[in-house]
């Protein structure tokens, strides 16, 4: 008729003896209590890291942090003889822990530019708007070469005669710098 199998009693007593082993290894483990217990003293300027891994831990604590707290404003102003034109204006202030306040549009030690440092500003600006002159008819010369390209030519041009602006300024300061010994 129909042949039972038998029943292994030692192995079905064997597993269930790890089955139980490991269920109350692992209640043991997740109900440990002995783990560090860390108290930080956070405040609106605290700062903290901690780093963790197998071999420990490592915290950097810093209070009083940031020291310096920074405050920029960006705004635009109309500029122009028919205010069509915009100034992008820049304000930044910096904020002490003891309630300083700085503008650090101005000179940090106090002092003001000399009268040959405003003088030789003014000489760079010149000598920056004349070689930019020159830079751009030098540029404006040199772009028809470059037109006929298909597709990109009146691209190519444009940025040429840019080019010749940008570096005409950048060689017409220099000059008058090198010229006034400034």
């Amino acid at each position: 008729m129909y042949n039972r199998p038998k029943r292994n009693w030692g192995t079905i007593g064997l597993v269930s003896l790890l089955g139980v082993s490991n269920i109350s290894l692992i209640s043991n483990l997740s109900n440990r209590t002995n783990l560090p217990v860390i108290n930080l003293p956070v405040g609106p300027y605290t700062t903290y890291q901690v780093d963790a891994s197998e071999f420990g831990y490592k915290i950097s604590y810093m209070a009083n942090d940031p020291k310096v707290l920074n405050s920029v404003r960006r705004s635009e102003t109309p500029k122009g003889f028919f205010g069509n034109k915009t100034e992008k204006i820049i304000i930044s202030k910096e904020f002490t822990m003891n309630g300083e306040i700085t503008n650090s549009d101005t000179p940090k030690d106090g002092s003001s530019p000399t009268d040959k440092e405003i003088a030789c500003y003014k000489i760079e600006g010149s000598g920056e708007s004349t070689g930019r002159l020159v830079g751009a008819s030098v540029g404006v010369k040199a772009a028809p070469a470059v037109t006929n390209i298909p597709i990109i030519g009146w691209i190519a041009a444009g940025w040429i005669t840019m080019f010749g602006q940008d570096k005409g300024a950048d060689i017409g300061g220099q000059i008058a710098r090198d010229f006034n010994d400034c």
